[in-house]
């Protein structure tokens, strides 16, 4: 098993169809994932605005915005193609996504790409109102809206520097792309003093 892990081929999942039958090692941001009734667990990963499913025999503790690495066969299920991996020993967390902090401008030119994953941005506070405040980067050429509950732990305001994680998610009612700080593992904090 160790020996089909380290001779897998690294392949782009725009080209996995070119590899069916064969044990192949992708990696993907994690941008949906959940447990079957029988124990496993389904991850779609996505590059470059390409996505795939992984059919993991088994469990791995992952999360919305995690990039992963995983080696199994590349099979074709009702007409998708997906990667099939035996043993969670085959999957890999590359970087939990609470390691990774994205420039507005990432977000801005390619928000498909990030579009429902977990994500975080610095920058600063341009204004503040009780649900939502903007922030914007040191060249005041991006700005994103940030959805949050008041918290007591901390004063938000103008020209604050602050660290944001949360999910990036278009808002359909009002037309807009924005960061969503709705999970337990989501939140504001002020960068380490340079």
């Amino acid at each position: 098993m160790i020996s089909k892990f380290s001779q897998a081929p690294i392949i782009t999942i725009n080209n996995i169809q070119d590899y069916e039958g064969k044990q192949v090692t992708l990696k993907g941001i994690v941008t949906e994932h959940h447990k079957t009734k029988f124990g496993s667990q389904i991850i779609k990963i996505t590059d470059d605005n390409t996505s795939v499913e992984i059919f993991l025999e088994g469990f791995i503790d992952i999360e919305y915005g995690d990039i992963i690495k995983a080696t199994g066969e590349v099979q074709n299920y009702k007409d998708t193609w997906e990667l099939i991996v035996n043993d969670a020993r085959q999957l890999e967390i590359l970087k939990k996504w609470q390691n990774i902090s994205l420039p507005l401008w990432q977000l801005a030119e390619n928000p498909m790409k990030y579009l429902n994953i977990n994500v975080n941005v610095t920058g600063y506070i341009e204004s503040v109102s009780n649900a939502y405040f903007l922030l914007v980067d040191v060249e005041q050429k991006h700005t994103l809206i940030i959805s949050y509950i008041i918290s007591k732990n901390i004063t938000l305001y103008p020209g604050q520097k602050i660290c944001a994680s949360g999910k990036f998610i278009f808002d359909e009612k009002n037309f807009r792309y924005m960061l969503d700080i709705c999970e337990e593992s989501h939140g504001i904090t002020l960068p380490k003093r340079e």
